[in-house]
């Protein structure tokens, strides 16, 4: 689930007379490093993290090489790139410039239709309480205590989660899921009656 909020159209945007008006902008959970996306990516696959790595680095250099010689390349389901150019000054005729006064100047990405799609996930409006401080806690001190109340209980909600932790409520969402992907929880019902129980033959390191 992501989350949003809702932010006052900018005044110079604004016409005289004309209502203020309010716009959606959605609530960053954070920035996932590429490290992290492809420790996540490996989870249940047979692919180890340095695999996905060196196979990212290839794909990388060998999208950056022909963009370099004009070609727009398509990623699998990703979309679109393409590289951008820039002269260094405006002309009136072609014969007023030199190709060396033009450069590239940065990459494009069109996103398909089908990315465009996998990626629209649920929004839900960010409660006021929710601008207080998240706790800082690592990863391995969240999985902790909440296996330890996984032990204890057999379930966990995501209210009980944030209590035991600190974290507020999208951040305790998003930690959920990623305890989900690494095989650690499982997910059970919908909406108000979701909750989470452990997977059979998991385990952590992080438990005293």
């Amino acid at each position: 689930m992501a989350f949003y909020d809702l932010k006052k159209k900018p005044a110079l945007t604004t016409k005289e007379g004309e209502k203020e008006t309010l716009y959606p902008s959605i609530v960053y959970s954070g920035t996932l490093s590429a490290r992290k996306l492809l420790e996540r990516a490996s989870y249940g696959t047979g692919y180890t993290v340095g695999e996905l790595e060196g196979a990212l680095s290839i794909i990388m250099d060998t999208t950056a090489r022909y963009i370099g010689e004009g070609y727009r390349v398509e990623l699998g389901e990703f979309g679109y790139f393409a590289g951008k150019i820039k002269a260094s000054r405006m002309v009136a005729k072609k014969t007023d410039i030199r190709a060396a006064s033009i450069r590239f100047n940065g990459v494009s990405f069109r996103a398909s239709k089908q990315f465009k799609m996998k990626s629209a996930g649920e929004l839900e409006r960010v409660p006021e309480r929710a601008f207080r401080t998240s706790s800082q806690l690592n990863i391995e001190e969240l999985e902790r205590r909440m296996m330890m109340h996984l032990e204890q209980n057999g379930f966990i909600t995501r209210s009980i989660y944030t209590s035991l932790t600190g974290r507020l409520k999208w951040k305790a969402t998003e930690d959920l899921k990623i305890f989900v992907e690494k095989g650690l929880i499982r997910k059970m019902g919908r909406g108000n009656q979701m909750y989470y129980v452990k997977v059979e033959g998991s385990c952590t390191n992080n438990l005293p």
